[in-house]
């Protein structure tokens, strides 16, 4: 319920950004991915290093014109399995987003851009099921056509976590209980996307 109504409040921010005024100025671009997340590691209770598994992932771009740039809601949704510890989960990402836009030749844009919003947590390592979270992106733009672009983006993501708290799990080899812990209060990912740009 909280994530709809985040998702609703983005999009009364997209629609604000291209109100009827503009909409003759204005393009609607939406943009899937597919991409691949390299995540950083946590502690077990032995201070011993565990580690998140790179997945691939999937995302959206719904994105308007502003300005020199575009403004827009991203998603992004990805599997997040440590390795060794029982229990598979899941972070999805829900981010307003800001980005730059310049013209370095004719068919190819250089894009760079900021990204605000939340995570949705489902996995038994961290307590709560919302997080804060931010991000900054990087990426190239080849048009296609008129109305289609190939893109790639390279994105950080960073999700505020309790830095000091620790929660139960098993190990996969033995089934015993033990507690895992994280080493900051930023849980930090970094993303490879690869997509392709509709635009009406």
């Amino acid at each position: 319920m909280k994530v709809l109504s985040l998702v609703s409040i983005m999009g009364l921010m997209m629609l604000t950004a291209a109100s009827p005024s503009a909409a003759e100025e204005n393009s609607f671009y939406v943009t899937p991915y597919i991409g691949y997340s390299f995540s950083e590691s946590v502690t077990d209770e032995n201070g011993t290093k565990v580690r998140i598994k790179n997945d691939p992932h999937v995302a959206l771009a719904l994105e308007t014109d502003m300005d020199q740039g575009r403004v827009g809601l991203f998603l992004s949704h990805q599997p997040s399995e440590v390795k060794g510890i029982q229990g598979d989960g899941s972070l999805t990402y829900v981010h307003f987003q800001s980005a730059m836009r310049y013209q370095s030749s004719p068919r190819v844009d250089a894009l760079f851009g900021l990204s605000l919003g939340t995570t949705l947590s489902q996995v038994d390592w961290i307590d709560e099921d919302l997080l804060f979270s931010a991000g900054v992106f990087t990426g190239a733009e080849y048009k296609l056509s008129h109305n289609m672009r190939l893109v790639f983006e390279a994105r950080w993501l960073a999700s505020r976590v309790d830095g000091q708290s620790k929660s139960s799990c098993q190990l996969q080899s033995s089934g015993e209980n033990c507690q895992i812990r994280l080493d900051s209060e930023w849980l930090s990912q970094w993303q490879t996307n690869l997509g392709l740009t509709f635009s009406f």
